[in-house]
């Protein structure tokens, strides 16, 4: 079985599919978050032919655009490919115009659910929903995975230097240098670039996907000062 992402989630609000992320990491069933929002939008380069479960938002802009959900599905399912549709939304009503599209296109799925944001707000049941559909994936097999956010710091002949935040909060930060080749899906790579880099594992297999980031993410590489304001106090005094 090919590694990578059994989960796709495609939403513009990062935050509100957190709990079911979490749900699907704690399987190890491997996931991908595409934001949605139209200025941030960045596609797969290819269908995912590994992705059998999807999530997917219906309003990325302030109106409803049945033909840029289906796109979303175009550009992450492989045509007549069998996968489940979760319609996750404030409004999965909605959904009536978006399932014509993809029957059209062949991206008809062969399950749809629909799950409306506002009726789960305990996130233990929402977990649990998840871990019960996640069990069901066809050849399910564990995936560890681990995300990070980078700035490309350089480009080389013979790769490419990025800094890692490894661990958010408590940021925690990380030179590594990957193959040109890995960052083929980078639209005008240059220094100062950040892109999105997922690692999926599993026995015998190891994947390195690193995606372009269209957010700034500044916020995640400045060093805290924390001698800041101490400036005069006893702890700058000289004995």
């Amino acid at each position: 079985m090919t590694i990578g992402p059994r989960v796709a989630f495609v939403d513009d609000v990062e935050a509100q599919i957190m709990p079911l992320d979490e749900a699907v990491r704690d399987l190890k069933a491997g996931s991908i978050f595409f934001n949605a929002t139209p200025e941030y939008a960045v596609f797969p380069d290819a269908p995912l032919d590994t992705v059998k479960l999807l999530f997917l938002d219906l309003y990325y802009k302030k109106e409803f655009d049945a033909e840029m959900s289906a796109n979303w599905v175009r550009k992450i399912i492989p045509v007549d490919t069998p996968y489940e549709l979760i319609i996750w939304s404030k409004d999965t009503d909605e959904a009536v115009q978006l399932l014509p599209i993809l029957e059209k296109i062949h991206l008809t799925p062969s399950k749809v659910d629909y799950w409306q944001k506002n009726e789960y707000t305990d996130i233990e049941k929402l977990k649990a929903k998840v871990y019960d559909l996640t069990k069901q994936i066809p050849n399910y097999e564990q995936i560890t995975q681990e995300d990070f956010i980078g700035e490309v710091l350089d480009i080389e002949d013979d790769g490419v230097l990025i800094n890692c935040n490894l661990k958010f909060g408590h940021p925690v930060f990380q030179v590594r240098k990957f193959d040109l080749d890995l960052l083929s899906k980078v639209h005008d790579l240059k220094p100062g670039k950040f892109v999105k880099i997922i690692v999926y594992t599993k026995p015998g297999a190891r994947l390195v996907d690193i995606i372009e980031d269209r957010e700034d993410r500044q916020h995640l590489f400045q060093i805290p000062d924390y001698f800041k304001g101490l400036e005069g106090s006893l702890f700058f005094k000289a004995d």
